[in-house]
């Protein structure tokens, strides 16, 4: 991140929080790396578009952290002060290689890229994208992972509206946004029982919600936690993601906020929390162990004001806050 100079948001090459781009070879244990998977293959298209736009929306959060120098920024909800560290904590490796015709190739290219990320030591953000995007993500997460620590288990968050749980849809088969968390439970390192859905929001399909309870899963729905608080749902969503796990892979749908506030998004969820309910659920959760992680579904597009990317990169900033910043 960029410190000094008088570069305008609106120029320069796009990375996230004007991280440094970088290659894999450059990765170091400890940084956090952005990269984007630009894939989308449904009806409302958009979410291809996803990752520039999350980064662009990120350049004027950057641009005021780098105006506040070495004082930092101070959030007066927690009082905690965020200040520059001294060494690069924070990188972007571009996005990984789309194949919009060929799903199983382009799984592979992002599970391939994650996996050298995590393998020299990364925390792996990958940017959607729809929300297969996680699929693939997690799957090279835990094949680096496992290659390191062949007996580790994961436990699951998935921050949505949806469940994304189904075994396959119509003509789009087993390997679709829909289906993305059923996939992921199938993996050998993810600890079924301990796959957490929290923001769940209208009907769903009863053959879903009965295989995730058959499996020991746990949801919470968007009233769930209107009458337990965001702070407890937090909580209680990391005790049982880390129960009998090592750590955490965390999927994250921006269509979790309701479409009134976030329209630029291919789902778009009705009745659902509003940004400031997210946000307090979004302060517990980064402290847990999360061990990598996506952020998908953003569809600029669809929202001219740009309101949705501009959540979805201040979402983003709340949970790795704690990885990329000096606190106190």
């Amino acid at each position: 991140m960029k410190k000094t100079g008088e570069t305008p948001q609106f120029s320069q090459p796009a990375t996230f929080m004007r991280a440094p781009l970088v290659g894999l070879d450059d990765i170091k244990p400890g940084m956090t790396v952005i990269s984007g998977a630009p894939h989308s293959m449904r009806d409302r298209f958009g979410e291809r578009y996803g990752p520039r736009g999350i980064r662009d929306s990120s350049m004027p959060i950057a641009d005021k952290l780098r105006n506040a120098a070495e004082q930092g920024v101070v959030d007066l909800s927690t009082g905690k002060t965020l200040l520059p560290p001294s060494e690069t904590r924070l990188v972007d490796v571009g996005d990984f290689n789309m194949y919009p015709a060929d799903v199983m190739k382009t799984t592979e290219g992002i599970a391939g890229g994650v996996a050298e990320v995590v393998g020299r030591g990364g925390f792996s953000v990958c940017l959607g994208g729809d929300h297969y995007v996680g699929y693939p993500s997690c799957l090279g997460y835990t094949r680096a992972l496992r290659e390191a620590q062949p007996n580790a288990k994961v436990g699951y968050i998935h921050i949505d509206g949806h469940l994304d749980f189904a075994d396959g849809y119509g003509p789009y088969g087993k390997y679709m946004n829909g289906t993305n968390a059923r996939r992921i439970s199938e993996l050998d390192a993810i600890v079924p029982s301990s796959m957490v859905f929290i923001g769940i929001q209208g009907p769903c399909y009863l053959d879903q919600v009965e295989d995730i309870r058959r499996l020991g899963g746990t949801i919470f729905t968007s009233e769930d936690i209107e009458e337990m608080g965001p702070e407890a749902v937090a909580r209680r969503a990391g005790e049982l993601a880390m129960k009998g796990c090592d750590y955490i892979y965390m999927s994250f749908d921006i269509d979790v906020i309701d479409a009134g506030f976030s329209e630029g998004t291919g789902s778009v969820t009705m009745g659902a929390m509003t940004p400031r309910t997210l946000f307090k659920l979004l302060g517990p959760l980064s402290e847990i162990p999360i061990g990598s992680m996506d952020l998908v579904e953003t569809s600029p597009p669809l929202d001219p004001t740009s309101r949705t990317p501009r959540m979805a990169a201040e979402a983003l900033l709340k949970l790795i806050a704690p990885k990329i910043f000096d606190i106190h």
